[in-house]
Formats: structure tokens, sequence, C-alpha cells
């Protein structure tokens, strides 16, 4: 298994930061958000220059958007096959695509199959530019609970569209079911084509902050802080073999960026016995 890091924990704003400060924690590899695309498109140069002072790889984009609106569809479709673009000028061939923000009631039936054929028709485009686009169910999206996962999984061609599993959003999204990171992780290891790790703590005052630019969960925690079941996660994908990408990832915190990830990777390299 390859490890990276999300930039997400020192916020859009601190990007040139975060590329240091990862890169000081020992990694090779890192995710961040499609708003580089827009920041760096017309001068690729200047990313790679950014990228190889500090001997750091792009290795995904976090995409997504109003899949489950039938009128955005085609909007939606051609900005993703923009960041699939940027992602194949990088040498990244991993795309996450993130479902919209969840309304005040569930979504339909018709707004899953929606989603299900709008992620297809991404998957199908930026898979013939080399990238393999997977679908992240996260909390307060669309696409949260263990009933919806199943429902638009149900509909996608994973030929075309991965799973990119998430060890906390699973937990969290489905918090009235014992275990549900794993019980997800076991249903659908077979899918999982690219991971997010981090931990969940219940006792922490949850807060969602709706005029950021990024949904900020303030009850994620490090790895090995809350009660996710990592370990468990992890040896289901060593029995399949996996081999792909895991990325420690955290939303806020409420020590540095820094001091965060430093504990998230040693919990990861002590405990879950993988090396970054």
């Amino acid at each position: 298994m390859q490890i990276a890091c999300h930039t997400i924990t020192w916020g859009e704003s601190n990007f040139e930061l975060a590329l240091k400060e990862i890169h000081e924690l020992g990694f090779g590899a890192f995710e961040t958000f499609a708003s580089v695309v827009d920041r760096y498109e017309a001068n690729l140069s200047q990313f790679k220059d950014e990228l190889d002072q500090r001997d750091l790889r792009l290795i995904s984009l976090y995409g997504g958007g109003d899949m489950h609106r039938a009128e955005a569809a085609s909007e939606v479709i051609d900005r993703n096959v923009r960041i699939a673009r940027f992602l194949q000028a990088n040498g990244a061939d991993r795309m996450v695509l993130g479902p919209a923000r969840r309304g005040t009631v569930a979504p339909t039936s018709a707004e899953l199959k929606q989603l299900a054929a709008t992620a297809n028709e991404i998957g199908k485009r930026t898979l013939e530019l080399g990238v393999l686009s997977c679908l992240h169910p996260h909390v307060y999206t669309v696409l949260e609970s263990i009933s919806e996962i199943d429902e638009v999984m149900g509909q996608i061609d994973d030929e075309v569209v991965g799973l990119a599993a998430d060890t906390a959003h699973f937990a969290k999204g489905n918090s009235e079911v014992a275990s549900a990171e794993i019980g997800l992780f076991e249903n659908y290891v077979d899918c999982i084509k690219y991971v997010h790790l981090k931990d969940w703590d219940p006792s922490l005052p949850p807060e969602f902050d709706e005029n950021s630019l990024t949904p900020v969960i303030r009850d994620f925690t490090e790895l090995g802080q809350g009660e996710v079941n990592l370990a468990g996660c992890v040896d289901i994908l060593r029995s399949v073999n996996y081999d792909g990408w895991l990325t420690i990832e955290l939303d806020y915190t409420r020590r540095t960026p820094r001091e965060s990830v430093r504990m998230s990777k040693e919990y990861l390299e002590g405990t879950l016995g993988l090396s970054v």
C-alpha cells in the first residue's frame, strides 16, 4: 500500500506551506483541492516546479459536484473532465468524486439514479485520459447512509468508476450501525480503488461550517484518537492485496496541521504497520 497526505488540514489558502510541511514530514505524495486547476492550469510548469522543489507528486484531486441533478450533468461532467486532464498532465491516475451537499430531506431514488449515471459518464470520460474516478460517500452529502451507498453502487459501472472509501465518513455517516466502516469495507472491498484514512471521535462537539469553501467537520480527529476501527479496515485491504493509495486526511485540527499529521503518521507506522 502507498501512503499520501491531503493538504486539507492546512486549508486551501496555505497550499505552499502544506507542501513544505508534508515534504518535511517524510511524505512523497499528496492529494489536494481541485481549485489548483483554476490556479495552475495555464501555468503547469509553475505547479510542477512547486512539486519538484519538494520532491512531491500529485496523486489525486477532489472533484465531483451536483451529480444528482440532471440539469447540472453536462456542466459537472465537463468540469470533472477538465480536472482529469490536469491530473493526467501531472502523471496522476485517481480522481475523487465528492457528491453535493445534502438538503433538508433525503435524496430520492431518482436523484441517486442520476448521481450514478453522471458518475458513470464522468468515469468513462476520465478513464480515456488514464484517470480512474472514484466515488466518495461523505457525511452531509446526498451519498451518506449505507442504504444510499448500496443503491448507488448497485448502478455504478465498476469498469469505469471505483469507490473512494473513507474510514471516518463511513462510521460517522452510519453511527447507528455498529462497525459500519468494517461492514462497508467488507462489502465493497473489490470496488475500493482509493482510500482516505481518518478517525472520528463522537464525544467531540460536531460542527459544520456552512460558510467555508470546504466542509469543516470538527469531530474528525487524528488517527488513533477516535473510535474508527482503522486496523480492521486496513486488514480487509490486506486480505485482497490492495496496493493502491491510502491518504491521511483530516478536515480540521485543534493542534497545528503539522502536529496532527505527525501524530497520524506515527500511528500509521507504529500501530497499523504501514510505512510512509
